[in-house]
């Protein structure tokens, strides 16, 4: 297999989107079988990838594409952000998402060792990513490449339900 990694483009969209529900289908698969009760929890949020949210990866010049006979077959989608966690310049991974048909395959790998890579050059201090607990493959992953992976928890909120 001949990787061509390049920073994530205009053209790539439909790709980048594709990918995504694919990868978001095939979770929430996962989910209905182990965890009905987040599944409908997760089912209700509508999760997609809005022209909006996918210039955001574009525009941060961090985001990669891994492109096998001109087909865009998976992406790592982060940004950067200052003074956060103790660290003056971090890169947030939010999404690495390889095709079905392409897993195992180092695609994944190769995509990180792109963003590392493009960290070390642009000297970023750290990298964060949030790993789903279940997934096992992206923490072996991410193992794998040197990440200190821990177990946290993650709390959030959405100011949309104060009711006070």
């Amino acid at each position: 297999m001949v990787l061509n990694l390049r920073q994530l483009a205009k053209r790539d969209y439909e790709p980048f989107k594709r990918l995504f529900e694919d990868a978001y289908n095939e979770y929430l698969q996962s989910l209905r079988l182990s965890n009905p009760e987040k599944y409908q929890r997760e089912k209700q949020r509508e999760t997609e990838v809005t022209r909006e949210r996918f210039s955001f990866y574009l525009e941060t010049g961090s985001s990669f594409v891994a492109e096998e006979k001109g087909e865009v077959i998976g992406y790592v989608a982060s940004q950067t952000a200052s003074h956060m966690h103790g660290v003056d310049k971090l890169l947030w991974i939010e999404y690495i998402v390889v095709g079905s048909g392409h897993r195992r395959k180092g695609v994944a790998t190769a995509l990180l060792k792109r963003l590392m890579n493009y960290a070390r050059d642009n000297h970023v201090d750290r990298i964060y990513a949030t790993i789903n607990p279940d997934n096992e493959a992206s923490i072996g992953l991410h193992q794998k490449m040197g990440f200190n992976v821990r177990i946290w928890t993650v709390a959030s909120f959405a100011p949309e339900h104060i009711s006070w």
